[in-house]
């Protein structure tokens, strides 16, 4: 039996969502906080949405520097995505406090996660409300990836990754039996 109602409730009914950490650093401050707001925009020039609060430490940091970075986590990683989520940015240092390791990168100054299986830099192009948070469009300028996370012809390579999966209220998908089919489209 199917119940309808006109409140959302805890809005939780699109999860399961891939989590993401997305870093930024400015005037010597950097953060990492989790999100599962996010999504792909556009292919050409290729964009990327995430939606945040705008009471976030790390929003500030985007705003100011006008970059951040999007860090797509693996299921082995849900203790450090609960973490940085729980964690307030503005009076912990969560890179040293949980021991993140940061890769190089390439064009922008935002944190890029060494334990992230696909990474992307991006450099702000609009902030613009939605309700009670901000969607945020970065241009991808670089990409990082994890080549054995990957099939040849750049699926997510499930055998060898499954991302972590967050299910709303704190609950995490840990476990995961891959099974990966390509299902032919119909056309008429």
């Amino acid at each position: 039996m199917k119940e309808v109602s006109e409140s959302t409730g805890a809005f939780y009914q699109h999860y399961p969502r891939t989590a993401v950490i997305i870093c930024a650093y400015h005037d010597g401050k950097m953060d990492a906080m989790t999100c599962t707001w996010h999504c792909p925009l556009s292919s050409k020039p290729p964009l990327f949405g995430i939606l945040l609060s705008p009471k976030r430490f790390t929003y500030q940091l985007i705003i100011d520097s006008g970059e951040f970075s999007v860090n797509f986590m693996s299921a082995e990683s849900v203790g450090l995505l609960s973490a940085v989520g729980g964690t307030k940015g503005e009076t912990t240092d969560k890179f040293a406090a949980f021991k993140i390791s940061r890769d190089i990168p390439l064009k922008t100054n935002s944190p890029v996660l060494a334990d992230a299986y696909a990474a992307y830099e991006c450099r702000l192009t609009e902030d613009r409300q939605y309700g009670d948070h901000q969607l945020l469009v970065g241009e991808v300028v670089a990409v990082h990836l994890a080549v054995e996370a990957f099939t040849e012809d750049g699926s997510l390579n499930a055998r060898a990754v499954t991302p972590a999966f967050y299910l709303g209220n704190d609950k995490y998908i840990t476990k995961q039996k891959p099974t990966v089919e390509k299902i032919e489209r119909i056309r008429s």
